[in-house]
């Protein structure tokens, strides 16, 4: 009966053996999205390009009908960007996908910023190759590489599979490769042949884009691409890179813009009335 009695106490005595918890399933985490301060960040940059749409706007209406080409093309970026960040301010312009960064299974990605992308970045490489003077077919294989280097960019961050996800990131720096090739080669060379003053502004613009645009590469690799920085970080990084890319260097294009350099619209196009003057008519009838 004691014997009995002592092994059931022992038994109750005994501490239960440690369990480790089984880790939670990647699927389970909550996804890395913007938190209050990544829509902070938002709406900060929405009003800096507020601020910079206006400057445009007031830029560009100074100047007379015929010289407003590139200046009109600067307003209209930053009308598209300043749309775009209100949207993503907002909440609107985004999903979840699938993500195989340490940080989480899930994340938000801005779809609405690739929207922008996809109008605003043929806009300024339009400037930017009419400043150079460039044919208009090799302006066109310039945007059009453009363009399938920003809608491969958004396919790859939406991509469920992060293999597919690399092979079309791929594609895309192609495309950016050939870009970049356009304004360093060909376009460069067509800037000094207009005179001096153009070569060295196309220089330095073209150098302002050119390191801007790579280090949207970095970001998207850090973000999109591995997961390895938050939303918010994103959302900032690529912030920066918008104001700098669009209000701050469309103005310095506009306001450093020498004579030679200006891309005088035909008199049709530009003048109240297509060009054309009041008939004269004689007051009495043949």
């Amino acid at each position: 009966m004691n014997s009995f009695v002592w092994e059931n106490v022992d038994t109750l005595l005994k501490k239960p053996p440690v369990v480790v918890p089984e880790p939670i399933p990647p699927t389970l985490h909550h996804p890395e999205a913007l938190t209050h301060n990544g829509h902070l960040i938002l709406w900060i940059v929405f009003g800096l390009f507020s601020v910079g749409t206006v400057a445009s706007f007031a830029v560009t209406y100074r100047e007379p009908y015929r010289r407003r080409f590139l200046p009109s093309l600067g307003l209209l970026v930053n009308i598209i960007a300043t749309i775009a960040y209100f949207c993503m301010a907002s909440g609107v312009g985004s999903t979840i996908v699938h993500s195989g960064g340490p940080r989480s299974a899930k994340r938000e990605v801005l779809y609405a910023r690739y929207i922008d992308w996809l109008f605003t970045t043929p806009l300024l490489l339009t400037e930017l190759t009419f400043l150079a003077g460039l044919p208009a077919a090799e302006i066109a294989s310039t945007v059009v590489a453009d363009v399938i280097m920003i809608v491969t960019g958004l396919l790859a961050a939406l991509h469920p599979s992060l293999r597919y996800r690399w092979g079309l990131f791929t594609f895309s720096l192609l495309a950016f490769l050939f870009v970049l090739y356009s304004l360093v080669g060909n376009a460069r060379s067509n800037a000094f042949l207009r005179g001096n003053k153009v070569g060295t502004l196309y220089n330095y613009l073209s150098g302002v884009l050119v390191v801007a645009w790579s280090a949207y590469v970095v970001v998207w690799v850090l973000g999109e691409g591995t997961g390895i920085i938050s939303a918010d970080s994103e959302v900032l990084a690529y912030g920066i890179l918008d104001v700098l890319a669009k209000p701050v260097w469309g103005l310095a294009l506009v306001l450093a813009l020498p004579t030679e350099a200006e891309v005088l619209l035909p008199a049709w196009a530009a003048t109240p009335g297509g060009g054309y003057g009041a008939v004269a008519s004689s007051e009495t009838a043949a």
